[in-house]
């Protein structure tokens, strides 16, 4: 199959992609060309508004078909991709804190229900820490008190290590988050 150049265009470089699909397109015309130019009506006459196409010789559509399978197999191979480095995402250095310093619990009481370490306003939760009830039971708090609003500033200290040791600052999520504990 031979290629026509138009002169007076500039040179195109298409991408692999862009080949293929052309060469499908192709491939489609000349096949849609190989039945309108044989198309006969329901009783094997030519219809009326039959499109003719001239050709000097009928087109092979599997010779065709190597042909562009040759031409595809001839292109350069496609550049080599560049590899960008991963870009390497900055946390913030651990906060180390010492559970045992009752300060670090005063401040995040003052966050948790504003230093009232008696409250017990809010549905399902007690104590300056704001400790669910299921949470203070299952972490010994019920040795102290039944809900940690009763206990003293201390216990519920005490309490909280427990919890902190086992779910980590995680079980205080929005004022952890937002004092930098975690």
């Amino acid at each position: 199959m031979s290629a026509v150049r138009f002169p007076a265009l500039p040179a195109v470089r298409l991408s692999h992609g862009a080949v293929v699909t052309l060469a499908f397109v192709m491939v489609m015309a000349v096949a849609i060309v190989g039945v309108v130019s044989g198309a006969t009506g329901a009783k094997g006459e030519q219809t009326a508004d039959q499109v003719t196409i001239s050709s000097t010789e009928p087109v092979d559509m599997y010779t065709a078909m190597a042909d562009i399978a040759a031409a595809l197999a001839a292109l350069p191979p496609p550049p080599p991709t560049t590899v960008v480095p991963v870009r390497q995402v900055q946390t913030r250095p651990a906060v180390v804190v010492d559970p045992s310093d009752p300060g670090v619990w005063d401040t995040l009481a003052q966050c948790e229900t504003g230093g009232n370490w008696a409250t017990d306003s809010v549905s399902g939760f007690a104590g300056g820490l704001g400790f669910a009830n299921g949470t203070w039971a299952s972490n010994g708090g019920t040795d102290y008190a039944d809900s940690a609003a009763d206990a003293t500033r201390e216990q519920q200290i005490e309490v909280a290590q427990r919890v902190l040791e086992g779910s980590g600052w995680g079980a205080w999520p929005g004022c952890s988050s937002l004092l930098g504990l975690r």
